[in-house]
């Protein structure tokens, strides 16, 4: 019986010696992970402030960016007109020495002469530049480049016809910068008809 009663006590010391080792070796798994979450932890911060500072700079570079732009585009509309106006001072400057020329001379004719001179180069000037007169008379009324002043009561034309032509309009470059101001045809019997109902 002491041999068992030692044996049992050795088998008890082993196993209370075996918890504490097993014990032990869980703290330093536990301390592990803490020191791996932490490490991860901070290299996310390290990550998070890179972006950050990343986005600020290209915060910065984008505003600089616009800034720039926005000079450049008021530049190109402060000069856009150069090559033009360059042109309407030849022009000018022709129109003064027709005046001049007129003043002392009592031909018309001259002075008509310069005058259409004169007007030609403005008219070439302009076209060169992309200024285009738009068709009115005798043609179809277009809201998107007539504007009717007035409606006259015809049987001889057809409906909407433009009969006759108040102002030019023009296009520049496709767009419609000026509206022709027309007189338009309207059907008389469509009007007696409503005069009737």
């Amino acid at each position: 019986m002491n041999k068992e009663g030692n044996n049992r006590k050795e088998k008890q010391n082993n196993e209370k010696h075996v918890e504490p080792q097993t014990s032990s070796n869980k703290e330093p798994e536990v301390s592990d992970s803490k020191k791996a979450s932490e490490n991860e932890m901070e290299t996310l911060k390290k990550q998070l402030e890179e972006e950050k500072d990343r986005c600020l700079r290209l915060n910065a570079e984008f505003e600089n960016l616009r800034k720039r732009t926005q000079k450049e585009k008021e530049e190109f509309v402060k000069y856009a007109n150069e090559k033009l106006i360059m042109e309407m001072i030849d022009i000018m400057e022709s129109l003064e020495r027709g005046l001049e020329n007129a003043k002392g001379s009592d031909n018309k004719d001259k002075l008509i002469q310069g005058m259409e001179l004169i007007y030609k180069q403005l008219k070439n000037v302009l076209e060169k530049n992309g200024l285009v007169p738009i068709k009115a008379l005798g043609e179809k009324f277009d809201p998107y480049k007539h504007e009717a002043m007035m409606q006259t009561p015809t049987q001889d034309d057809e409906e909407d016809m433009i009969l006759e032509e108040f102002s030019r309009g023009y296009m520049l470059s496709n767009k419609v910068i000026r509206y022709s101001k027309v007189r338009v045809s309207k059907n008389k019997e469509a009007d007696n008809e409503n005069e009737v109902s």
